[in-house]
């Protein structure tokens, strides 16, 4: 039988045999568990997402706001045993300061994405996200300062949380962000990860012993406002944390006043009774950059609990409220300056957009985005779009003419500046080269012809003429307060309707027979229209010279210009059109109108596009003929700063126009250009809107219109680019979101001057006419000789009293 020694001997060998196999099995599975966790968090290194969070300035979100994103941070523990191999989710909260600029930024693992959204949208409903590339803060080459932060008591020790009524801590940490100068960044990260209940039970048992064996420190009765604070700590939810600050500036001097600066502004979270921040001694400065940049946090915290205290922390542990009180969104209440506020909120399309058809842009919502598209059939209600100058609003009708141009589409785009075309030019696809018509107005080698006159019918004839009214009106009677009237109305009708018997008649004609009785005679036995022939036989016949200059001083002394004026007389006084609208429609050709009032002034360009407008109406209400006998091509208008063309003729093709396939996108800066009845006309009948940013009056008209997607503020704010729009689908506009100009393939499309170059010359040698042959026949039909004007024709102008 065994001794008790040799049992003890014995037992002892196999305790210390199973300890020592137990050990080896758990130091392999821990070494092997690390390793699988170092290579899980390499590869996490490299599959992180940042959202830069924004919100509007006037948001009325209160602190306790962002308890509910932490809370949200919290709940992602994972087990125990996952943890140990994969470690916790790793969420990082951060504050980046540039020069003129303070952000707020979120980073985590690719794999929470959604979820973050999510907390975030909950906690800041109108917030908006945007998906960036990761903040590069130390390509600079400046001095570098690093700071971390810790809890200097016990992790169940609050801090001090500050009440809204107080003011914001907020407020006092971004203050100390301003007045950066170029390339100086301070930047402040609190990387968080859900706490185990470590701290919690440690929490509970220093209120158990104080409740029952009294303070450790002082043989006294419990202080009940003490267990309070630590009460409500554990009470939440907790967060580790470890809080990271880096300063760059131009001296070392700087990049530390910086960072002791912030540690300052750390300060106010001191509570005197329970636990502050207090500056940790870096030790390993590569680990800490790598660390900021990789966003990772290594809890370790050793807790001696006879001493209720802690001997060794790498984090510090922060309940949600306490989260919530250093990082939040600021709202209205902070003034401090350069916060990269939402300026403008953004809201996602419909489901029902198309995923084809004209490409209009980019939605990006809450960092998604998707493409924008719209449907042919939808075109015919036509597209309006409005924003200030420099908005955008040019480049995105750029891209829809190159569309309809790569899909051999048939268009006309009057630009009033002319850099419109001088860009499109160059993107013209070889194959559609010989499809383009250039009318350049200021072309005084070649000049392009463009009789008004010309009419095939009398219907033609008496739109020509109304039109031409209307264009007089918007010209010199705008606001009809009797400049022009009845009697010069029916001057200028007899007048037109006479010139036109001859089919070779231009506006020169219509002036010179005005003022040279001789050249009516050769045209009164001609006239067939009974009324007309009366006109000058009856009427006129038996005014004196005198009177006659009453009647049509007023039209005579403003219109002269237009014929006397040489470039405008070389385009209005040759007998036939360089084109023709019917034919431009039909063949699917590519009209490009350079009214560039820096060449020819606002004035010469307003006439033309005023003539234009008219004419490419008259071609469009002529298929009615066609109808029902044979389909017939649809047909693309483009006007910028179309206010300066917005005769009742545009009423008439707003309203008409989609019957006969002519499809308008029209664009302008402000409403107050828009008469009542164009108004009424435009937001009556189109039926895609497209608002960039406007003035206070318009944000205020429009906002109706967007109520309650987008304010009158939104209006007001909206970033270059980007636009809020109601779009047309399928007959029925859609609810508004906001749209974004994609950049990418503005800046990718191929551009090609020689092309441009070659457009220019086969234009003006197809379309234009020798300036020397087009001054000739001029000269011959205004009764000119040599030397200059007839003697006659001049005596009776001189009759005209300007």
């Amino acid at each position: 039988m065994l001794s008790l020694t040799d049992i003890a001997y014995n037992i002892f060998w196999i305790l210390f045999y199973i300890i020592f196999l137990a050990s080896t099995i758990l130091g392999i599975f821990y070494m092997l568990a690390k390793t699988k966790r170092q290579r899980f968090l390499k590869n996490k290194q490299y599959n992180l997402t940042f959202f830069h969070v924004k919100v509007p300035q006037q948001n009325e979100f209160e602190i306790d706001a962002a308890e509910q994103l932490f809370a949200g941070v919290a709940g992602l523990r994972r087990s125990t045993l996952e943890g140990l191999l994969k470690g916790q989710y790793q969420v990082s909260f951060e504050i980046l300061a540039k020069h003129g600029q303070i952000g707020f930024y979120i980073v985590m693992p690719d794999e929470l994405v959604e979820f973050m959204e999510k907390q975030i949208n909950g906690a800041y409903p109108t917030a908006e996200i945007d998906i960036i590339d990761p903040n590069e803060v130390w390509d600079r080459g400046h001095f570098t300062a690093i700071a971390e932060l810790k809890l200097k008591g016990p992790a169940f020790y609050p801090i001090r949380t500050i009440k809204e009524k107080e003011g914001d801590p907020l407020s006092t940490l971004t203050s100390v962000l301003t007045k950066l100068k170029k390339d100086e960044v301070i930047a402040i990260q609190l990387v968080t990860s859900p706490a185990s209940n470590w701290w919690r039970a440690a929490g509970n048992a220093f209120i158990g012993h104080v409740k029952h064996g009294g303070n450790p420190e002082k043989k006294s009765a419990p202080d009940n406002s003490m267990l309070e604070g630590v009460e409500k700590k554990i009470g939440k939810s907790g967060l580790d944390v470890v809080v990271r600050v880096v300063s760059i500036a131009e001296t070392k001097h700087i990049a530390e006043s910086h960072i002791m600066n912030v540690v300052t502004a750390f300060e106010q979270y001191t509570d005197v009774k329970y636990n502050k921040f207090k500056k940790s001694r870096v030790l390993f400065k590569t680990k800490f950059v790598n660390d900021f940049i990789y966003r990772n946090i290594t809890p370790l915290n050793i807790y001696i609990p006879i001493l209720y205290n802690t001997l060794y922390s790498r984090t510090s542990v922060l309940n949600i409220t306490e989260m919530a009180n250093i990082f939040h969104m600021p709202n209205k209440n902070i003034q401090t300056p350069n916060i990269l506020w939402l300026i403008a909120r953004k809201a996602s399309a419909p489901s029902n957009i198309p995923h084809e058809g004209l490409y209009l842009g980019i939605n990006q919502f809450r960092g998604s985005q998707r493409g924008i598209y719209m449907k042919e059939k939808d075109r015919t209600r036509h597209m309006y779009i409005i924003g200030q100058t420099g908005t955008g609003k040019s480049e995105f009708m750029k891209t829809l003419v190159l569309q309809d141009i790569a899909a051999g589409k048939g268009l006309a785009l009057i630009d009033p500046h002319g850099s419109d075309i001088d860009d499109i030019l160059e993107k013209i696809p070889e194959s559609r080269i010989d499809d383009v018509i250039l009318f350049d107005v200021s072309d005084i080698e070649r000049p392009m012809g463009l009789n008004m006159l010309e009419a095939e019918t009398e219907e033609e004839k008496h739109m020509i003429i109304n039109s031409f009214i209307a264009l007089l009106y918007k010209l010199y009677d705008p606001n009809r307060q009797g400049i022009m009237g009845p009697q010069l109305e029916r001057a200028i009708r007899n007048v037109m309707l006479t010139a036109m018997v001859d089919k070779e008649s231009t506006m020169v004609d219509v002036l010179r027979l005005l003022i040279d009785n001789k050249y009516v005679e050769t045209f009164i036995p001609r006239i067939q229209d009974p009324l007309v022939k009366r006109y000058w036989t009856d009427e006129m016949a038996n005014t004196s010279d005198y009177h006659k200059g009453e009647k049509m001083g007023y039209f005579v002394s403003k219109f002269d210009r237009f014929v006397t004026e040489r470039t405008m007389r070389n385009i209005l006084g040759q007998p036939k059109s360089a084109f023709n609208f019917n034919k431009i429609m039909a063949e699917k050709k590519i009209l490009l109108v350079d009214l560039s009032k820096g060449k020819i002034g606002e004035e010469n360009s307003n006439f033309i596009g005023l003539l234009l407008v008219p004419r490419i109406l008259a071609a469009a209400l002529s298929r009615a003929s066609l109808l029902g006998k044979e389909d017939f091509p649809d047909f693309y208008l483009y006007v910028d700063e179309f206010q300066n063309f917005a005769t009742p003729d545009f009423a008439t093709i707003l309203s008409e126009a989609r019957k006969y396939k002519l499809n308008l996108v029209v664009a302008h800066q402000f409403v107050a250009q828009l008469t009542d009845d164009i108004k009424e006309a435009v937001f009556g009948n189109v039926g895609t809107t497209c608002v960039y940013r406007v003035g206070p009056d318009d944000a205020e008209y429009l906002e109706k219109q967007f109520d309650p997607y987008f304010t009158k503020s939104d209006l007001l704010n909206l970033p270059i680019g980007n636009a809020y729009m109601r779009l047309l689908v399928d007959g029925h506009p859609t609810t508004p979101f906001s749209l974004a100009v994609d950049w990418d393939m503005v800046n990718k499309t191929k551009k090609d001057p020689s092309v441009a170059k070659r457009i220019r010359e086969n234009s003006s040698m197809k379309y234009g006419t020798p300036v020397n042959e087009v001054e000739e026949y001029i000269n011959k039909r205004a009764g000119l000789n040599k030397q200059g004007e007839d003697s006659q024709l001049l005596e009776k102008r001189s009759l005209i009293p300007f």
